[in-house]
């Protein structure tokens, strides 16, 4: 006997509510429910009673909405018509504007120029590329091992940035955070490996850098995260890092990122929006 629970389980969505809650969807389908029930209304008011046009449109209205909860829209296909049409400064007044997680601060630095001043890059074998120098990437790799046997967390990294003084708080997105320091923010980590990347970097960087204590947060932030760019060895699993381009797609819009991602587990260790 299938419960009343059951049904309203198999009747749900879970790509569509809850935190996947199309915000511009749900608006646009609650707009078409109250129209749909303001002309039953209408109609069954003028063929029977104003009392029973009343009743009979509250009641498409009471399960529009519940379709809207356990569904996520009215109207079949309003996710894809809202990724196909909705512009992107429409789907930002509902907070739906793409999830890629914001740079922190304004350009500092050039990573490929620092990185190369100071011999942590160099020119590749085959000459059509910049590599990480074995000094460089040894230390890196040392770095990385120690943290992740010592289950480094991320306090250690804010400290490293130098944010103690401030409030920190942060936004998870699945196996990605970001992190901010009174409400601004000051870096952003694909994954784990991201992150133990950062921090065996900035290690690293603090003896290799002169300049390293001089560098504002945002800098430090840039320099960290362009350094990922050349990272070799996937941090998570030891696997072989991939650059490549691919669509990601949220309830609400589908857009191009151009990511780093080891082959083997998957990890995601550097991703922005492609332009």
């Amino acid at each position: 006997m299938t419960t009343t629970g059951g049904i309203l389980t198999e009747l749900k969505q879970p790509e569509y509510v809850g935190e996947n809650r199309c915000m511009p969807c749900t608006v646009v389908n609650t707009l078409i429910a109250g129209a749909v029930s303001v002309v039953v209304g209408v109609g069954v008011a003028t063929a029977s009673s104003p009392a029973a046009g009343v009743g009979a449109g509250l009641v498409v209205f009471g399960l529009s909405l519940a379709a809207i909860y356990l569904r996520g829209y009215l109207v079949p296909g309003t996710p894809t018509l809202t990724k196909r049409y909705f512009p992107e400064w429409l789907l930002q007044l509902f907070g739906k504007e793409p999830e890629e997680m914001p740079e922190p601060g304004q350009a500092e630095v050039d990573p490929e120029q620092v990185l190369t001043s100071i011999g942590a890059l160099e020119e590749c074998a085959d000459g059509t590329d910049l590599c990480l120098t074995d000094g460089f990437r040894e230390e890196w790799d040392e770095e990385i091992q120690r943290l992740e046997a010592e289950d480094a967390d991320r306090e250690q990294l804010l400290r490293m940035l130098d944010t103690e003084e401030g409030e920190v708080s942060y936004e998870e997105y699945g196996a990605a955070f970001r992190a901010f320091v009174d409400d601004q923010p000051v870096g952003k980590w694909e994954s784990r490996g991201a992150f133990l990347a950062d921090l065996g970097a900035a290690n690293v960087l603090a003896r290799w850098y002169s300049d390293w204590d001089r560098l504002s947060l945002p800098g430090r932030s840039q320099l960290l995260s362009g350094m990922r760019l050349f990272i070799d060895t996937c941090p998570e699993c030891g696997g072989v890092p991939e650059f490549g381009a691919e669509t990601v797609e949220s309830c609400c819009s589908t857009y191009e990122v151009a990511a780093v991602s080891c082959t083997d587990c998957g990890a995601r260790l550097f991703e922005t929006r492609a332009v």
